[in-house]
């Protein structure tokens, strides 16, 4: 049988849902052993401190090179006041081409002119003050050599508390490579956009990643649109059907 078009959008919706969440999957092995090694320390009465994390690193790293170019950069992010012995932290790992991975070093200096604040960011925040995961961008991150990237962040966990965010930073290029073949099935002009109108994956070059197409998130005729159903975004397939829009 073959798919109306109306079929055709729902599946794509439906692809780019199964890619987000193939994301927190892999996510999942970390998010759970931090949290046990959080809880465990909890119940012997301690607060745990940087080398705690540390000992997460096999774990953190696993992903860079199990799933090749699809991940840049994994870790765990924790919440002042968290550690004994460090006011903010996070134990973070990107990928160096064909070296081994190396730690993301930023400046957590509250005084300093510098001084990354962590908490304000919004892949923090929304895993923080609405307890769900969350995808950030795309946008430039300077801290992965200029790389277009999705931020994606769950809550941690640890004795009922919320103690930091898990994530990954997935480069758009590598997504892109998971959604492209459901949208190049759709035929004519079709992009994957955020809520804030930009532009995350097109099966055409009319559409840049990162591009605001807010005529389209607006538009109320000449498109075709699809919610992608998954918790952790406010994204739409959005095919073009006429050139009403432009």
């Amino acid at each position: 049988m073959t798919s109306t078009p109306a079929t055709g959008i729902v599946q794509c919706s439906e692809s780019i849902r199964e890619a987000v969440e193939s994301v927190f999957s892999a996510l999942a092995v970390l998010e759970s052993e931090a949290s046990e090694r959080l809880n465990a320390i909890g119940r012997k009465g301690r607060r745990p401190g940087t080398s705690d994390l540390a000992a997460l690193q096999p774990t953190i790293q696993a992903p860079l090179s199990e799933q090749g170019d699809r991940f840049n950069g994994t870790g765990v992010v924790m919440a002042p006041d968290v550690l004994a012995d460090a006011a903010c932290h996070l134990e973070w790992w990107q990928r160096t081409g064909g070296q081994r991975p190396r730690p993301l070093r930023l400046n957590l200096d509250p005084q300093s002119e510098s001084f990354y604040d962590y908490t304000l960011k919004p892949w923090f925040v929304t895993p923080r003050d609405e307890g769900h995961g969350t995808v950030m961008g795309p946008y430039v991150d300077l801290h992965c050599a200029g790389l277009y990237i999705l931020t994606f962040t769950r809550p941690l966990t640890a004795n009922g508390e919320f103690v930091g965010v898990v994530g990954a930073d997935v480069p758009v290029a590598a997504f892109e490579q998971l959604v492209a073949p459901s949208l190049k099935h759709l035929g004519g002009e079709a992009v994957v956009i955020t809520s804030e109108a930009q532009v995350l994956a097109a099966n055409t070059p009319t559409w840049a990643v990162g591009e605001r197409a807010r005529e389209l998130l607006d538009a109320e005729a000449g498109v075709e649109r699809e919610a992608v159903r998954a918790p952790e975004v406010h994204w739409s397939v959005i095919r073009v059907e006429s050139s009403a829009v432009g």
